[in-house]
């Protein structure tokens, strides 16, 4: 696990994927009081006639057991968790995101996959894009 508190108001922490079912965790806390400026910010025109908006959902991930699961999403990480499918979802109070797990015993642990929903169809690239898959999902 990496640690780094050299930022008075942002401090984080990181699990290794040895430690976090394949995938690198991020855990961050700000500390910022309010009272510091706020650095300007302008904010680059956006396209004339924008589609609608998409919504990201969360990450599907693969574990090999829901032991291993739970473990990580819930007792180290405080997730509360619903099962939908044959996928176990966690969910932290606050947050619109969610993390689904897909068990598969005999699979290589980690992520599948970002998930969004959208009342449009978005068209999604065959593979990869930067190393990261984009699913659709009726929600």
């Amino acid at each position: 696990m990496g640690y780094d508190d050299s930022d008075p108001d942002w401090v984080e922490a990181f699990l290794h994927p040895k430690e976090a079912l394949g995938l690198v965790v991020q855990l961050a806390e700000t500390r910022a009081t309010g009272d510091a400026p706020r650095r300007p910010f302008a904010a680059p025109p956006g396209p004339a006639a924008p589609p609608p908006a998409v919504t990201m959902l969360g990450l599907l991930t693969r574990a090999r057991s829901a032991a291993r699961a739970e473990t990580l999403w819930a007792a180290v990480l405080r997730g509360r968790r619903d099962d939908a499918a044959g996928t176990l979802v966690y969910r932290w109070p606050g947050s619109p995101m969610r993390i689904a797990v897909h068990l598969d015993p005999d699979a290589d642990e980690g992520p599948i996959a970002v998930e969004f929903t959208s009342t449009r169809a978005v068209d999604l690239p065959a593979a990869p894009e930067l190393g990261t898959m984009f699913r659709q999902s009726p929600r």
